[in-house]
């Protein structure tokens, strides 16, 4: 079996770096190791290649550990054995690196899944290469025409996705280093929900990446779509794998520069505006000096902005001009990781991250004056030890234990009154500060465990208890009151429609618990029909009355026509939607007026109001509807998957989506109809706000997707997206405007885009000088027409004219062409081993220069009703630099 070695001999480094790792090692738990483990001699280096080039590096299995013995095979395009080596006993391997082209490279040993790749040979020197082998898997791979094609038939192979290298990140446009929002546009926005697309990094949900985009190995979308492994399902996923620490010392560093110089006029804009940015990015690791079986991962990203936002000029009594406002961000991000094989069989890994977010004049732009934006701050660290135990040839434990804290504050930028102006501008204050500061202790272990006999298939199982932890608000928005106003007349004449303020105890204490469990079984029924059955168990502590429920879970991939890698799937299951912890928040500070939130509709005391004038005002209150329950969904679909060349695919598929036990809110104690008094029906509260689970939602669509190679011309990703979404909600807090017919708002979602093309590629990607592209073409999203009146005296001002349903108006399409020529020069290119380069770029965004409308007026009689009153950055221009080694 396998036997752990000692990495290759450690490069010269200088006194600085070696003073750095010895304070890492003293302050890292996990090297203090018994005395047994001591540096071992260097392994065998390979030997050099005599005349020619060669195809080299070394087998791992999932922990890490070197795997020797394995079998690795190079086939050309007919099928023909190239070149054959079998890993020593330090995992490593080498054969003569072949002429120019495509092959493939297969790797075979019992008790692990078959490894099977493309492999593009240039006349330059392949780096080593560092393959990684999972332990055995059910339906690991089926054979096409006998023994030459191999397709990929589980569900994680699911190609109705998009997927990015490592190698594709430096040669695509991305705009400011955020690879993760790139792939956000192929992701549908009706799955990920509330809270957002859902981030999920070496197999753990987390918050954010964590590492510098150039740590990450690769990034990928849907990639299996029913997962009971997963609380959401693939469509609203994004899963990330960093890169591992290496036995050498490796990395890189990059600058990233734009400037309003080089960049068009926003739209809206009546000067262009000064704006910079520079981002600062990299990584090292290597071995740890003192500890030959130790290595080390460090990576960083600071990024600096000045940039300005668009305000337009609003029509009062004193006119606003239109202006260009400061907007500035500072952002870094940092990350150290140091992992150790304690033996052949077991390894772990010790991850410090940390996060530190400064952004000043956010919210602003628009109909937003300056005075109501706001300044943010987040402070976060994690610290994270996971460990790989293999216990047999067969199973494998993988444990997690993270503790993470959040530090989140809201400063508005100025301290008054916040004035709203219905269709006119918001001014005054933003009246949004606030404290939050989160303690999480997330701990998650999956055992898998792969049976051959009678029937071959893998189990998977275990517990995740992940985003749990203490929370606690401190709460000071609208301490000062917010004044609407339903027109510009109406607030010269001084007569506001409402007044909101908030009193009382502003420090809250919650608790937020979301553990889980699930399991799941991918079974080969035959060799070419994969089941994969999974059920799990949801528990949240954030509603009172239905907790917890059981998720079942089904995928069928069945391969319909060898010869033409013909793939049918199918699947569907059920997902409990996790209710967010600001739900419990509110309720801790509304449910019995602890923080007593006022909502004055008549008799409003304006300009501003006393302490004896607000005392005997009615509280609002917030609660739970009597059997209030957990959104549930059904998602399902159907797709076929056709391979049209080697090294390409297209898939055609349907989706559905159906939600029920919908969240809304439902103000049950608003005013009667006809709507004519605005006397409540209890006189002791104002607004009683409820939170039901009675909506509904439902959407329905179809995809075309092209993933893969054209020879060495081109590398991409294509998705060409229709689909149609209705609903009577939208999220937790969506009101209706009448409160006593709430099922009338059925209507178009507000994710209703019927068409959505998102594509991106390299052309001629192993050349020096490369152009990445990437397209984003997407129909109009709606939006809803209101009278800017409060018609219903609740005063929420949702009400819309008779006969107009919600999401009745469309605003404008867009399109976004991105560019990036990107030049790659290798500094010692006849050293084999040596993967020293400079790499230049200019890349350009919205090179169109489309104004793209983002916002439209939505008030009836205001000046800017129908028109667009936002619009998306204009063209930028974008310069990189980078050094690797």
């Amino acid at each position: 079996m396998k036997s752990i070695q000692p990495h290759s001999a450690l490069l010269r480094s200088r006194p600085g770096v070696r003073c750095c790792l010895a304070f890492l090692l003293a302050c890292t738990p996990l090297l203090v190791l018994p005395n047994a483990l001591v540096a071992q001699p260097p392994a065998k280096t390979l030997p050099a290649a005599a005349s020619r080039a060669i195809v080299s590096g070394r087998v791992l299995d999932p922990t890490r550990a070197i795997v020797p013995g394995a079998q690795i095979n190079l086939r050309a395009a007919d099928g023909a054995t190239v070149s054959s080596a079998t890993s020593d006993s330090a995992g490593h391997f080498q054969f003569p690196q072949p002429a120019p082209g495509d092959y493939r490279l297969t790797i075979n040993l019992t008790g692990f899944t078959p490894l099977d790749r493309t492999l593009h040979v240039t006349r330059a020197q392949l780096a080593p290469l560092t393959l990684v082998l999972d332990l055995a898997s059910v339906l690991t791979s089926v054979t096409v025409n006998a023994d030459r094609d191999i397709l990929a038939a589980e569900p994680e192979n699911n190609h109705d996705s998009a997927s990015v290298s490592a190698g594709d990140m430096k040669n695509l446009p991305v705009f400011d280093a955020d690879i993760v929002s790139t792939l956000s546009a192929f992701l549908d926005a009706n799955v990920s929900g509330e809270g957002g697309a859902t981030l999920v990094v070496d197999g753990v949900e987390s918050k954010s990446v964590g590492v510098s985009p150039s740590a990450i190995e690769r990034i990928s979308t849907n990639q299996d779509p029913y997962s009971a492994q997963y609380r959401q399902p693939g469509r609203g996923q994004i899963e990330i794998i960093t890169k591992s620490t290496a036995d050498r010392f490796h990395g890189s560093a990059s600058f990233t520069f734009r400037d309003s110089a080089l960049n068009a006029t926003n739209y809206f804009a009546t000067s262009k505006p000064p704006e910079q940015r520079r981002i600062y990015e990299g990584f090292l690791t290597g071995p740890v000096p003192t500890r030959h079986d130790t290595a080390f991962l460090f990576s960083m990203t600071h990024s600096e902005e000045n940039n300005s936002t668009q305000v337009l000029a609003t029509t009062l009594p004193t006119v606003t001009p239109a202006q260009n406002i400061s907007t500035t961000y500072r952002d870094t991000d940092l990350s150290m990781k140091v992992s150790h094989p304690y033996n052949d069989h077991h390894s772990a890994y010790v991850l410090y991250q940390f996060h530190d977010f400064t952004g000043l004049n956010q919210g602003i732009g628009g109909l937003t004056q300056a005075s109501a934006g706001v300044n943010n701050y987040e402070y976060d660290m994690e610290l994270t030890y996971h460990d790989d135990l293999t216990i047999s040839a067969s199973i494998l434990n993988q444990f997690n234990l993270r503790f993470e804290r959040n530090l989140d504050r809201t400063v508005s930028s100025r301290q008054a009154q916040r004035i709203v102006v219905e269709g006119v501008g918001v001014f005054g204050s933003a009246q949004a500060d606030s404290y939050n500061t989160e303690n999480n202790p997330d701990v998650t272990d999956m055992v898998s465990w792969t049976v051959t006999r009678p029937i071959p298939q893998q189990l998977k199982f275990g517990l995740q208890i992940t985003n749990t932890g203490r929370r606690v608000l401190d709460d000071t928005t609208d301490r000062l009151g917010t004044y609407t106003f339903s027109s510009a007349t109406a607030y010269a004449a001084g007569t506001p429609s409402s007044f909101s303020i908030q009193q009382g105890q502003s420090r809250f204490q919650t608790l937020f618990a979301t553990p889980s469990a699930f399991f799941l079984d991918q079974i080969q029924a035959t060799d070419r029909l994969t089941i994969t059955p999974g059920l799990r168990y949801d528990f949240q502590n954030t509603i009172s009355n239905t907790k917890d429920g059981v998720e079942p879970r089904l995928s069928i991939a069945y391969l319909a026509d060898k010869k033409h890698a013909l793939v049918l799937r199918t699947g569907a299951g059920l997902f409990i939607r996790r209710m967010g912890a600001n739900i419990g928040q509110d309720m801790a500070r509304y449910e019995f007026a602890a923080e007593r939130k006022l909502l004055l509709t008549t008799g409003i005391c304006y300009p501003t109001c006393t302490a004896a004038q607000l005392a005997p005002q009615p509280p609002s209150l917030s609660n739970f509807a009597p059997g209030v329950h957990a959104p549930m969904q059904a998602y399902f679909g159907l797709s076929i998957e056709r391979q049209l060349t080697r090294n390409s695919t297209v898939t055609l598929g349907y989706n559905g989506y159906r939600g029920w036990h919908a969240l809304r809110a439902i103000d049950i104690n608003a005013p009667l109809p006809p709507f004519t008094s605005y006397a409540r029906p209890n006189p002791n509260y104002s607004q009683i706000l409820q939170l039901q689970s009675e909506g509904y939602q439902k959407t329905d669509g179809m995809s075309l997707n092209y993933r893969g190679r054209i020879g060495n011309v081109f590398s991409g990703n294509a998705q060409y997206t229709w689909q149609h979404a209705d609903a009577n909600t939208l999220w937790s807090y969506f009101t209706p405007q009448n409160m006593y017919d709430p099922n009338a708002e059925w209507s178009r979602s507000d994710f209703d885009q019927r068409h959505h093309l998102a594509m991106f590629g390299t052309f001629y990607p192993d050349k020096p000088l490369t152009l990445g592209f990437g397209f984003y073409a997407n129909s109009p999203l709606p939006y809803t027409i209101t009278t800017g009146t409060d018609d219903y005296h609740t005063g929420l001002f949702n009400a819309r004219p008779a006969g107009v349903a919600r999401n009745s108006a469309n605003g404008g399409n867009s399109q976004d062409l991105q560019l990036r020529l990107n030049y790659t020069r290798k500094l010692h290119p006849k050293r084999k081993d040596d993967e020293t380069a400079v790499e230049f770029s200019f890349s350009t965004f919205n090179t169109l220069n489309r104004p793209n409308f983002e916002n439209y007026g939505d008030v009836v009689g205001s000046s800017v009703f129908g028109k667009p009153t936002t619009a998306s950055d204009p063209r930028r221009l974008q310069l990189s630099a980078s050094y690797s080694f």
